[in-house]
Formats: C-alpha cells, sequence, structure tokens
C-alpha cells in the first residue's frame, strides 16, 4: 500500500496546550509519524464565530478569545507542550501568524501584509524551536500568490496550502511556484460528519477511499477538532490504515519519497468543495512541458 501523510493544523490555544499533547500520546501508541503545522499568534477564534461555535464542546472559551477573554499568544503560552512535538520526533512547521486574520483576509491581501504574517511566523517559531521553519501549510487551505513566492525564497522544502489528488508544482496565473505542493486529498472527518455521516461511518468512507489506491496520500485534521473531540474515531481511522498496509508518516517522510524532478506542473485556483463553506485553494490542470 502507500504512505499516508497525517497533516495536523494547530490553530488555537486548546489545541495547542491540550490537543497536541493528547495526539502525540495516540501517534506514539500507533507509531505513527505526522506533521503539526503551528498557528504560533493571538488566538483570536472568538471573530470566526462559526468555527468557534463548533469547538465550544471542546473549551467553553475557545469562541470568546479575541472578543470577551482577550487574545493571548499562542507560542508564548503553550511553548511547553508545543516544543514536545520535536522533542518526541515529529515533524513542525507553521501555518499563519494569526490564524483568524489570515482565514479572513489573506486572498485579497496585499503583499506586505503576507509577507509581515509569515514574517512573524517565522520568527516565533524560530524562538521556540531554536531553527527556522521548512514547512508551511495554509490554514483551512487559504493561499496566496505572495505566499507561494516568499516560501520559495525563505527556502522552505514544501508546502500544503490546497486540496487535490497528488504532489506537484504550482501554477498560478501562468506563474510557476516551484516550492512542492503536497495537498490534502483525502475529505476530513468534519467534512464527512457535516455531510450527515456519523462517527462510524465517516471513518468508514475514509477506509474505503484508501483501500482504492496506492497512491500517496495526506489526510489533515485540527488539533482543536479531532485532537479534542473525536480521539476515537481518529484511533480507529489510523487502526484501519496500518491494516491496510498503510504507513502514516510525515509531510517531510512523503516528500522524501518523491523525485522532484518527475514532479509535474499544475494550476491552482480557487473553488469551492462539498461541505465545506466558502472557496479555497484547489489544484487543478497539469500543465505541460
Amino acid at each position: 500500500m502507500s504512505q499516508i501523510a497525517l497533516r495536523i493544523h494547530v490553530g488555537t490555544l486548546a489545541g495547542a496546550r491540550r490537543g497536541v499533547p493528547l495526539l502525540l500520546e495516540k501517534l506514539l501508541a500507533q507509531k505513527a509519524r505526522a506533521t503539526f503545522l503551528l498557528c504560533l499568534g493571538p488566538d483570536q477564534s472568538g471573530r470566526a464565530f462559526g468555527q468557534a461555535l463548533g469547538m465550544a464542546r471542546h473549551c467553553w472559551k475557545t469562541p470568546l478569545r479575541g472578543t470577551l477573554i482577550p487574545a493571548q499568544e499562542i507560542g508564548k503560552l503553550a511553548a511547553d507542550s508545543l516544543r514536545q512535538i520535536e522533542t518526541q520526533g515529529f515533524e513542525a512547521g507553521i501555518s499563519a501568524w494569526n490564524r483568524v486574520a489570515w482565514e479572513k483576509q489573506a486572498a485579497a491581501a496585499s503583499n506586505d501584509w503576507i509577507a509581515a504574517d509569515i514574517d512573524r511566523a517565522m520568527r516565533a517559531f524560530d524562538r521556540l524551536f531554536g531553527h527556522p521553519p521548512r514547512i508551511f501549510g495554509a490554514p483551512d487551505w487559504q493561499a496566496h500568490r505572495h505566499q507561494l513566492r516568499l516560501l520559495q525564497r525563505h527556502g522552505f522544502q514544501l508546502s500544503s496550502d490546497c486540496r487535490g489528488q497528488h504532489p506537484f508544482l504550482p501554477v498560478y496565473e501562468g506563474e510557476p511556484l516551484p516550492c512542492p505542493q503536497l495537498p490534502t486529498t483525502l475529505p476530513t472527518l468534519e467534512e464527512l460528519m457535516r455531510g450527515g455521516r456519523s462517527d462510524t461511518d465517516s471513518v468508514q468512507r475514509l477506509l474505503e477511499l484508501s483501500a482504492q489506491t496506492t497512491a500517496p496520500q495526506v489526510f489533515s485534521l485540527r488539533a482543536e477538532h479531532e485532537g479534542l473531540g473525536y480521539r476515537t474515531a481518529l484511533e480507529q481511522l489510523w487502526q484501519g490504515w496500518q491494516q491496510q498496509g498503510h504507513t502514516l508518516c510525515a509531510l517531510g517522510d512523503l516528500l522524501a519519497g518523491l523525485e522532484m524532478k518527475n514532479l509535474p506542473y499544475a494550476g491552482i485556483h480557487r473553488a469551492g468543495i462539498p461541505n465545506r463553506e466558502g472557496s479555497l485553494f484547489l489544484q487543478g490542470r497539469q500543465h505541460l512541458d
């Protein structure tokens, strides 16, 4: 079978403090690897009202952060639990500095705004881990052309900013942007549940999809959702994948197994997908030489 890379987004203080340690424990028990993509700036979850309500069942403070509760810097207040990611042998990278601001503004933001957000995220990561980040993953798959340029300039090894079918090199509106993209290829548990499936049915659907291919896959989850609320379903899913013969790995592990010279160029564009609000970045048609 194939590799399935686990892409874990950490975008709230609750996810960083509580979700990350719980996920690390589960991953170690499963002898699995993963990549954690960190938002280290202020937790303003209360300003993303719909998302915040969904997280309220896991932490009642989350819907109030950035409104009734002052926004607090995730990287500083959750430093001890976040450092455990690398201490325990897992892979860490960055997402946006300010998750809520990025999700709301990145699509139409200026180049300067994008550059400032990424610079703050990179500096916070360096302070936390003692080395610069080399992996990026846009929150909620909200990418930006200038962000894709900056990743190449800053020497990032890979990025995971969109939904798609297979690893590729992105072309955005005719501009090649050669930092490799490892797109999320499988639906999330959250999306399947929004579509009316139970926890068990959602796990079964993902196992059906993964049984149909031997190509490398990327599965995305949130420390705030699966890490705190759906741990049993997640454990069943990981066990099912391993029983199918898949290896659960980090994004960097998946990239290491690819021949860079053979990666195709493909378009990247905005569109909607089932059971997720708004538009996000999707992999498009392959660009021929």
